[in-house]
């Protein structure tokens, strides 16, 4: 039989390769890329989160409670965002160099399968920096560059620059970063519960809004200082951050001082505490290494002697370097900033606002209510009224004990008409059915709902006797 000869258009290919390829082990939720990874503006933590719960069309607190807590990571209550007297959220610590972050971190790593998520958070820099006024209390955000980044479609996300406590100042449009919602004016925490990013957590709404833009200083546990400073520190700590994925070698304690002893020998300790805006106690026990600086000491250091944060933090700065000091001289630092200004006690006032409580018909507030609402120190109201005080209280417990009863009776009502309903539609009375019905379920004491449920059986049986 003579063999087939193949046309001459037909193409012989080569042989395919069967052979096994070797996959990457699957993992439990997408490999989701960060967005400017290596860069100074890499994506947050809590922003990183924010948009893996996006990409899975959950929420990101259904994240963390089916994904998450049962990996032995965050907390239930990490989302609540109080802004009683200095606002800080619960998410905060997420993006910061302690325990929690680096759990976070692992246990999300591990989930898409990423072992680079700690650059996502300030933990390349944990043995050297303390915990402390590292990331801020609320969110903030820049609205220029949210509407840019939406307007070209690009990825809208919240950057780890952005995250820290010393940044003020976007350093790309010179503006400060905005820590209130345009709309409800409300602050923002790091991660919501149930919005998307760029979203208010309160009312949903986008962030970046144009013409609604409002300064809210008043939540950055910082000072606010001059526009020039505010730009410097935000570069420098930007720089930074790209710094941190070279992984460089840190600044020892022995050459912080070191460098201390230069610069107080060139100036005086004093002026050199002028200069940086610390006190003098905090250089002393820096210079001997009692205490470690903050991240905004260590600012104030590197413009002080004038060099660059990450000259500084990496250990590059030799002391004989340092000729001179910078002479500017910078404005104070404070730890943390008080949001409410201490009010002026006016006595006069003070009693007539006490008057008027006493004489509350509805609910009457309890001192500690009374206080939150005018803002006085219980400590004065009690030196300069006392009797008032003490009515007012009295006048609070009485009226606490008569809602309490007032409650107990209302609970035991409902039990005893659920036992009754029980019985008329034939089911036997145990105390966990009937608890279980009702309006809050176990809302009465097992022993007292014990000694109701056999007053209740002696009822039915006196009224079968009276019917039979």
């Amino acid at each position: 039989m003579t063999p087939r000869v193949p046309p001459d258009n037909v193409v012989a290919y080569e042989p395919l390769d069967l052979s096994e390829v070797d996959l990457p082990p699957r993992s439990r939720l997408y490999h989701l890329t960060p967005v400017a990874f290596g860069t100074s503006m890499v994506e947050s933590l809590t922003s990183y989160f924010a948009r893996l719960a996006e990409a899975h069309f959950v929420s990101a607190g259904a994240l963390t409670y089916c994904e998450v807590l049962p990996l032995h990571a965050g907390r239930r209550d990490m989302f609540a965002c109080p802004v009683a007297a200095r606002a800080r959220c619960q998410t905060s610590a997420l993006n910061n160099l302690g325990s929690t972050a680096a759990r976070f971190a692992d246990v999300v790593g591990k989930l898409t399968g990423r072992t680079d998520l700690d650059h996502l958070t300030m933990l390349p820099w944990r043995l050297l920096l303390p915990t402390q006024l590292v990331t801020r209390g609320v969110a903030g955000w820049c609205p220029r560059c949210l509407n840019s980044w939406r307007d070209s479609g690009r990825t809208v996300y919240i950057p780890l620059l952005w995250t820290l406590a010393a940044v003020k100042y976007c350093p790309e449009h010179q503006c400060l970063l905005q820590t209130v919602c345009p709309y409800c004016e409300r602050p923002q925490p790091l991660l919501g519960q149930r919005c998307p990013v760029a979203h208010c957590h309160r009312c949903k709404k986008w962030l970046g809004a144009d013409g609604m833009v409002k300064h809210s200083g008043e939540y950055f546990l910082l000072p606010v200082q001059t526009p020039e400073w505010e730009v410097w520190a935000s570069n420098q700590i930007k720089d930074m951050i790209r710094a941190g994925f070279e992984k460089p070698s840190l600044l020892t304690r022995q050459q912080l001082s070191r460098l201390l002893w230069r610069a107080t020998k060139i100036e005086r300790l004093r002026h050199f505490a002028r200069m940086a805006g610390v006190s003098a106690t905090s250089i002393s026990n820096w210079r001997l290494g009692r205490s470690q600086p903050t991240l905004p000491g260590y600012l104030r250091i590197a413009w002080a002697i004038d060099r660059t944060l990450t000259d500084l933090l990496a250990g590059t700065v030799q002391p004989e370097s340092v000729h001179s000091l910078h002479k500017l001289a910078l404005p104070t630092l404070y730890n943390v900033r008080r949001i409410r200004q201490p009010q002026q006690f006016e006595a006069c006032k003070a009693k007539q606002q006490l008057i008027e409580a006493l004489h509350e018909s509805s609910s009457p507030p309890s001192l500690t209510k009374f206080q939150k609402r005018t803002g006085y120190h219980y400590a004065t109201l009690r030196k300069h009224f006392p009797k008032l005080c003490n009515a007012l209280c009295r006048r609070f417990r009485r009226y606490q004990l008569a809602t309490i009863r007032k409650r107990r009776e209302e609970k035991i009502a409902e039990f005893r008409k659920t036992a009754h309903r029980f019985h008329d539609e034939g089911f036997e009375l145990f105390i966990r059915p009937i608890l279980d019905r009702m309006s809050l379920p176990w809302g009465l004491p097992y022993r007292l709902a014990c000694r109701i449920l056999v007053d209740v059986k002696h009822e039915i049986l006196a009224r079968e006797r009276i019917r039979g």
